[in-house]
């Protein structure tokens, strides 16, 4: 009898052990699904969940990385490059763009200005005039005035000079006068062959034999540079010794009347 009441204890207490272990159990399982239902998974969705970028652009890069950062956004510098439309340190372009749907944690792109890019001027020594005025243009600057002068060293019809040094830091559209070689000086007073040449160049080498030019006429030629020599009241290779001035012909690309010449010329030219 004692060994019956013995087993039924036991067995009782086996029972509400076991049932204690299911209650527990089924706690547990209640306690998981709502970390799940009100923990985890509200954490989970905000993190994935997708926010609206700001625009940055245009803005100094410090406050920029801060409005990304305090957004929740990983700002990173991608590059600099030269931008006149915006000021030097400011933003550019951003990537992704602005008001883009990104999660939380995304890196943002970051372009920088660094500002106008600089103008340097170029070497033009050596250089026809041709070629030195196309290479100021190459770099956004405009030829101003061409002067003409002897020289032992350079050869005829290339820059000698230029009124600002290569390498220096110039503004846009800014203006350099060059000097070109008129070659070497004359040793003797003979009238020069100036036929071809233009009459900036005609002036210079008359005046190195002492020689002034009295009059100009003009002659509609549009298919020649205008300003070119195109006769010469003296032969070349005359004496100028005993010559104070010289008329010349000299093509323009304007129709000029035959009264007006008559104004401006001494003598008869290219008859």
């Amino acid at each position: 009898m004692e060994q019956k009441i013995s087993s039924y204890m036991k067995e009782k207490v086996f029972t509400k052990k076991f049932y204690k272990r299911v209650l527990l159990g089924v706690i547990i399982l209640f306690g998981l699904l709502f970390l799940m239902d009100f923990v985890v998974m509200p954490l989970y969705t905000k993190h994935n969940r997708e926010y609206e970028l700001p625009d940055v652009t245009d803005r100094p890069v410090n406050e920029a990385m801060e409005i990304l950062d305090s957004c929740g956004f990983v700002p990173l510098i991608k590059d600099s490059v030269y931008d006149e439309k915006f000021s030097p340190g400011s933003i550019i372009q951003q990537n992704p763009l602005p008001f883009s749907k990104v999660k939380s944690g995304r890196r943002v792109y970051l372009i920088v200005s660094i500002g106008e890019k600089p103008i340097y001027i170029p070497a033009l020594i050596g250089l026809t005039p041709q070629d030195a005025e196309f290479r100021l243009r190459e770099q956004e600057l405009n030829l101003n005035q061409v002067f003409y002068e002897f020289s032992d060293f350079y050869p005829r019809g290339v820059v000698i000079s230029q009124s600002l040094p290569a390498g220096e830091v110039a503004q846009k559209n800014q203006r350099i006068n060059i000097t070109v070689s008129l070659g070497v000086a004359p040793t003797t007073f003979e009238i020069p062959n100036l036929v071809g040449k233009s009459l900036d160049t005609a002036e210079k080498e008359l005046e190195a034999i002492g020689v002034k030019i009295a009059k100009v006429k003009y002659s509609y030629r549009p298919q020649l540079v205008p300003g070119t020599v195109l006769n010469q009241s003296l032969e070349a290779g005359s004496s100028a010794v005993k010559v104070e001035s010289i008329s010349l012909l000299v093509s323009t690309d304007q129709p000029v009347s035959e009264e007006t010449n008559q104004d401006t010329v001494i003598g008869k030219i290219g008859e």
